[in-house]
């Protein structure tokens, strides 16, 4: 077992926030200064107040922001929940053996973790990246990333979600892989096959990740970095202009802007839906230093009323 000292406060947050584009970096460029920054990454979470509610498009259902706190740089990907706490996964390439995976309390003091999570069998094929995660009863799901992009394969790992120990691979046919989400009730896996799309792919994970027809969605999604699967929708965090984070109606296709990430304005990763006093949607930012990655809690969005 290991641990950390880092503990968390939380405070209500209100007040509205303005939005507004910036510049950004490419998704995978901000990932190249990690190594450095890493060094230098703390480990204490820090109290933080800030503005609360985003502007979107007036017909869109809006998500307030409730609360913040700080983690260390090396959790900068994916976020889970389980019971009684979290899994957290990393990548710090292009440094060899940075990719992590770690399981914690509520608080994010880490109880488990597996520092090389991608077996060598696969890092040696050139996989790298580990992506945004997700857990169904005893099972963690993660994405394996390769940068080749043209080859048109990457790779979704199981792990025992308490032990964290590698079970299994699958290796398939998409070009990009930056997250995983499985639907509890019926097996079905959802993910995408670029970082901008209109559909997501979708797979039997319960027969041989039979690939799915995929969901058409009604807009393009722009920088999709992660998903979670919750109340009949698939949710996605991006790190487009805005860190938009959408919600997916998982029968018809249909997008909704939910909330988008402001403050601080930096690089949108993964996301976890789950009914806490924090929060419903936990999402996670890399701070612009890149020594610090926050985990922002959102309230529930209101459902939207059918159109006239």
């Amino acid at each position: 077992m290991h641990r950390n000292d880092a503990r968390v406060s939380m405070v209500t947050l209100g007040g509205d926030m303005g939005r507004g584009l910036r510049g950004r970096p490419a998704r995978r460029a901000i990932r190249s200064s990690w190594c450095v920054a890493a060094v230098a990454a703390s480990t204490a979470w820090l109290l933080v107040i800030a503005p609360g509610a985003f502007g979107a498009d007036a017909t869109s259902p809006q998500a307030e922001l409730r609360s913040k706190g700080e983690i260390p740089i090396l959790y900068n990907q994916g976020i889970a929940r389980i019971r009684h706490g979290w899994i957290l996964s990393g990548t710090l390439s292009p440094i060899p053996d940075t990719d992590i995976i770690v399981r914690t309390d509520e608080q994010f003091d880490v109880v488990e973790r597996n520092d090389a999570p991608i077996p060598e069998e696969w890092r040696a094929q050139g996989y790298v990246h580990v992506g945004d995660i997700d857990v169904v009863g005893k099972v963690l799901y993660a994405p394996f990333e390769q940068p080749d992009y043209p080859k048109g394969h990457q790779v979704t790992a199981r792990y025992d979600a308490r032990t964290l120990q590698f079970l299994d691979a699958v290796e398939l046919d998409q070009n990009e892989n930056s997250f995983v989400t499985v639907d509890p009730s019926t097996r079905i896996a959802y993910s995408m096959d670029n970082f901008d799309g209109d559909a997501l792919l979708r797979y039997d994970a319960a027969h041989k990740w039979k690939p799915l027809r995929p969901l058409r969605l009604s807009m393009l999604l722009e920088h999709t970095q992660g998903a979670s699967i919750a109340d009949g929708a698939v949710w996605i965090s991006t790190s487009d202009a805005q860190n938009d984070i959408y919600r997916v109606n998982m029968k018809t296709g249909h997008v909704d802007v939910v909330a988008q990430i402001t403050d601080p304005p930096g690089e949108g990763e993964g996301i976890a839906v789950a009914k806490l006093p924090s929060g419903y949607l936990h999402v996670l930012v890399i701070d612009p230093d890149m020594t610090k990655v926050w985990v922002e809690h959102f309230s529930r969005p209101k459902t939207p009323k059918p159109s006239p």
